[in-house]
């Protein structure tokens, strides 16, 4: 028998075991696209924020055992916001000490203002786009072909009910109820993954 979500260690809890790769494998697949969006997003090149997104993967790592979020007051997915934003901030340091020409200043001042609201709006926006991606991948290879393109061309594409169900030879109503079953299943799968990471889509 399977575990239920609330029976079952939170992904951050299971990060504490360094040699749970299971568990790093998990964070990775949700945290590393989020954070790498995250570094392009505030001006890094490509090569640039790959590092910055190894660099913070590895900080994470050495200072993951210390975070306790009823503790500090945070939320894990806000003290991995602080250490991305610093470790940025830092790439942007480096590259002024180094006297690269053009604009970083500026830049640099951006990023290290409101720091508040760049987490509550960009970073959540970026960690529920990134559990969506991943919850599609999982139910699309769950359900039949044509349940999916009957949600997807509708739900996605915005394609009318009635082409879609002409072109997959299907009645209205068999669309309707296609696309409802997969809408309810992406959410089952992001709220099992949500609480299971610990997190959740309102902090």
């Amino acid at each position: 028998m399977q575990d239920t979500p609330k029976t079952r260690y939170s992904l951050i809890g299971k990060l504490h075991d360094p040699q749970n790769l299971e568990a790093w494998n998990e964070f990775a697949s949700i945290y590393q696209p989020l954070i790498f969006r995250i570094c392009r997003q505030r001006g890094l090149q490509h090569a640039d924020a790959t590092d910055v997104t190894q660099e913070v993967m590895s900080r994470v790592s050495k200072a993951i055992g210390t975070f306790d979020g009823q503790q500090q007051g945070a939320t894990f997915r806000g003290w991995l916001y602080r250490v991305t934003r610093n470790l940025v901030i830092d790439f942007f340091r480096r590259k002024e000490n180094r006297q690269v020409a053009g604009g970083e200043t500026g830049l640099l001042e951006l990023i290290a203002a409101n720091p508040g609201e760049a987490e509550s709006h960009e970073f959540r926006l970026e960690y529920q786009r990134q559990i969506f991606s991943l919850v599609t991948n999982q139910v699309r290879d769950e359900v039949n072909p044509k349940t999916w393109q009957a949600f997807w061309r509708t739900e996605v594409e915005n394609a009318s009910v009635d082409s879609v169900a002409k072109s997959l030879d299907m009645n209205r109503g068999a669309v309707y109820v296609a696309r409802s079953r997969v809408i309810a299943r992406l959410r089952k799968a992001a709220e099992r993954r949500i609480i299971e990471s610990g997190e959740s889509f309102d902090v």
